[in-house]
Parts: structure tokens; C-alpha cells; sequence
């Protein structure tokens, strides 16, 4: 079974970025042994909050929570069943002498009900911010200032709570969990952003977002469990954004969106009202990107390269982008949002009553689909197949996990990267509108060529002209 991944990713901004190259491809065991960390007895009658409250540990954290009263309820309710990914001191930066980039600014941290610009703000940026209150003479300035960073702070938060309690075995079940963040603005179809889980038995790691490692693991409360990290969760930005992290990954594809205008169908950004007036988010609402990486474009044969990002094959560049488009669609492996009929399927596949055609499981898989998705070329569909796996590997600890994921018999990965709007799948080579991937190559020297465009020119310049 080849998925590939990709490390390290990086955090970046509320960003995630993606691996650096040379990319390898790997048998992904994932999985987590308990005896790994350090572990909190395994009863407690404290909630989320007392338990947060009591150490001195998360003292900087606690200061923050205390500015929203909705989030200290939330994790004070005894009835409440959580998870609550925490940032101990450690992970938080402290204020360095003569260093403005830490100054408050109340223009930039005053948004109107509603308004979600501001929620990637750095979470350790705006503890510092907040302790930089216990220093200001009580006014109706600190007053506002309070509020303001309460309601960003309320939003970051939301992105470290996981509406169910799970143990780091739970936790390794799937791929991505939803969050208690949703967006007003329309993102995600009104959804809950979700965060990605990620293990590893070589080196033993559990990490969130591919970046952000869990140090401690299954602190229980009374309300919920919580697993200490070492850097603050940012919700992610729009599935565009993520890709201009890591250029050396992504320059070609980032830069052939922009050349044929197809910004707006992956990106989504805070435009200023007029003269002053209320402002709001345009761009793609929900999508999922099936994003080539630049080993995608430096494979094809170098006459198709240089005649993709030509003046004369500027329309066959953007049909082709468009095929790996689909639009008002949300896919992960785990998780599928149809915006057009405001229906999520996973569930359903979960449990074996998914109304589609009947799909045989590959070997022991837990569960496996095929789903027909359409994109933005029309008449266009791509073929995904999703089976997940429990490993037969005979380590200790909780059963582990992966997923096979192929889209038009391609190999999708590192998958399931959550975006502000959406879902960004990494594919490692273009894929072809007539059919499914040959699943060959042709070397040259030391770089291959993929077979599926070896006879472009006998088709592609006249399918560009279609209609």
C-alpha cells in the first residue's frame, strides 16, 4: 500500500503548510501506544476548567479563557462531554524587550458582531496582549479592548474543542474530527471547521494538523479530557492560501489558478465595504482542490509544460484546473458535505447504509466507498475510492489505522488538509480528463515522464477548442 506523505508541514499564520520535498512514499501504520506520554489518573471529579485552573501550568491559558464568558461555561459544565486541546505556558511566547510586533492595536482587534477576519490571530500573540491589560489603569478603553479580544480569543478557543470526549485511541480512529468553530460568514456551508489526527509508531508521535504535537495525553475531568500541546491549533485559511506556504510544492499550480483567473474558485478573502461601510467575504464558500504538486508539472513532457503556460494553451491550462476543481463539495475521507443538497454522507458509510450501489471491502477494511463527484468542467467527473484500515501489525496499545485513497485510480496524499472553505487533497501527477490513470512512467536520465500525456498532442489542443 503506497500513500504518500510529506514532512514537515508548517504552521504558519493559521495556515498549514505542506511537505517539503523529496517526497516518499511510505506505509502509513498509524496509531498511538498509551505508555508513549505521561498520563493523568484515570478518574476525576474536576471539569475541564477546574482542571486547567488548578495547574499552574496552563496559568497564561487560563487568563485568556477567562475573558469569554462562554468558553469558561463551556468548560465548566459539568453536563458537557469534550475534548479540549491545551496550550501549556511553554508553548506560548513571552514578550521580548523593545519588541512592537507584540503591541496592542484596538483598530486591528475591533471587529462587529459577526465578523470572523480577525480569528486567525496568533493565540500566543494574544495571550501576550491580554496579560499587557493587567498593566493598564482600569478605563473604558481597557474595557473595550477586553471585549474585543475576548470575542477573537472565544473563536481560537472554539478550534481547540472538539464537541465529544476522545482518548488519544479514540482520537487515532479517524482522520479528521469537526471543531466547535463554525463560521458565520458562509464558510463551509455554515459547517464546523474541522482538524486533522496524524500517528506514528516510528518515532511514537501524536500530532494535530500535522504540526502541532500532543506532549500530554488523556488528562481526565469530569467533563472531558484534555491533551496538552505544544504550540496553539490556528484555524486554517482558505483552501488557496494554504497552497502559497510551501512554493516549492506548489509554485506551478498557484501560479498557472492565477494566470487563467480561477482565484476566486479556491480562495475566499475579507473584502472592505465601500466608503467605509460593512465589509464581507467573497470568493468559494466550500470546495475541495485536487492540488498537483510541481513534480505533477515537471513529469509531463516538457513541450506540454511550456506549451500549458503559453499564451496559445492558456484554455486547455484552465479546463484542465477546472477538472481538478469541485466546487460546493466538502471531501474528506472520513467526512463528505454536499452544499447543493445540504446532505453529509460519511455516517451513512459508516454504518454500512450508504444508498448508493454496494461497494465490496477491500480485504479487512472497515469501511470503503466509491463516490462519483462532479467538478467545474462540465460533463467532467472524477472517481474517488476510500477504504479504511485497522493494522495487523502486532505492536502494543490500541488498535491503529489508515486509509487507501485513489482518485481516478491516482493515489491521493498527504490527504485530508482542512482549509478555511474547504479540503486540499495532494496529488502527485495531473490527472487526465479522457479516464483513469495508466499507472506508468517513462524515464528520461534521472526524471520520469507520466504516460498519461505521452500522446497530448493528438488530442488536447483540439478538446482545449470544445465547448
Amino acid at each position: 500500500m503506497r500513500i504518500h506523505t510529506f514532512v514537515p508541514l508548517l504552521c504558519v499564520g493559521g495556515a498549514y503548510a505542506l511537505p517539503a520535498l523529496p517526497w516518499l512514499a511510505q506505509l502509513p501504520v498509524e496509531g498511538l501506544v498509551r505508555c508513549w506520554g505521561l498520563f493523568a489518573p484515570l478518574s476525576e471529579d474536576r471539569t475541564v476548567y477546574q482542571v486547567l485552573k488548578d495547574d499552574d501550568k496552563y496559568s497564561r491559558l487560563v487568563k485568556a479563557i477567562d475573558l469569554s464568558d462562554r468558553v469558561v461555561d463551556l468548560l465548566d459544565d459539568p453536563a458537557a462531554s469534550i475534548t479540549f486541546f491545551a496550550v501549556p505556558n511553554s508553548g506560548i511566547p513571552h514578550r521580548q524587550p523593545d519588541d512592537d510586533d507584540y503591541l496592542f492595536s484596538s483598530a486591528s482587534l475591533a471587529p462587529k458582531r459577526g465578523d470572523e477576519r480577525d480569528i486567525a490571530h496568533d493565540l500566543g500573540h494574544l495571550v501576550l496582549q491580554v496579560e499587557e491589560l493587567d498593566d493598564m489603569p482600569d478605563s473604558r478603553d481597557k474595557d473595550h479592548r477586553k471585549e474585543a479580544l475576548g470575542r477573537i480569543i472565544r473563536g481560537i478557543l472554539a478550534y481547540h474543542i472538539l464537541p465529544e470526549k476522545l482518548d488519544s485511541a479514540g482520537l487515532v480512529q479517524n482522520s479528521t474530527y469537526a471543531t466547535n468553530l463554525t463560521l458565520k460568514d458562509g464558510s463551509m456551508d455554515y459547517q464546523p471547521l474541522r482538524l486533522t489526527v496524524q500517528s506514528t509508531v516510528v518515532p511514537p508521535r501524536l500530532r494535530i494538523n500535522t504540526v502541532v504535537d500532543v506532549i500530554t495525553r488523556d488528562v481526565e475531568a469530569s467533563n472531558g479530557v484534555i491533551h496538552a500541546i505544544n504550540f496553539p491549533l490556528l484555524p486554517p485559511p482558505s483552501v488557496f492560501s494554504e497552497m502559497f506556504l510551501i512554493p516549492e510544492v506548489f509554485s506551478y499550480v498557484t501560479s498557472a489558478i492565477q494566470r487563467v483567473d480561477l482565484t476566486g474558485e479556491l480562495d475566499r478573502w475579507w473584502t472592505p465595504g465601500k466608503n467605509g461601510g460593512h465589509g464581507s467575504f467573497v470568493g468559494a464558500q466550500i470546495t475541495t482542490f485536487f492540488a498537483p504538486t510541481s513534480g505533477a508539472f515537471q513529469r509531463l513532457p516538457n513541450k506540454l509544460r511550456l506549451f500549458l503556460f503559453s499564451p496559445f494553451g492558456a484554455k486547455a491550462l484552465k479546463k484542465l484546473l477546472e477538472y481538478h476543481i469541485v466546487p460546493n463539495f466538502v471531501l474528506f475521507t472520513d467526512y463528505v458535505h454536499d452544499a447543493t443538497t445540504d446532505s453529509d454522507f460519511v455516517d451513512d458509510w459508516k454504518a454500512g447504509s450508504h444508498a448508493g450501489p454496494p461497494v465490496e471491502l477491500p480485504g479487512d477494511a472497515i469501511y470503503a466507498y466509491n463516490l462519483t463527484v462532479p467538478t467545474m468542467l462540465e460533463n467532467h467527473t472524477l472517481n474517488v475510492q476510500v477504504a479504511r484500515y485497522k493494522s495487523k501489525i502486532p505492536l502494543p496499545g490500541p488498535p491503529r489505522y489508515f486509509t487507501r485513497f485513489l482518485v481516478n485510480g491516482r493515489d491521493v496524499g498527504p490527504y485530508d488538509i482542512p482549509a478555511r472553505n474547504g479540503a486540499l487533497q495532494v496529488i502527485t501527477g495531473l490527472l487526465n480528463p479522457r479516464g483513469h490513470h495508466k499507472g506508468d512512467h517513462k524515464h528520461h536520465g534521472h526524471q520520469s515522464m507520466d504516460l498519461d500525456w505521452e500522446d497530448w498532442e493528438e488530442w488536447l489542443p483540439q478538446w482545449a477548442m470544445q465547448d
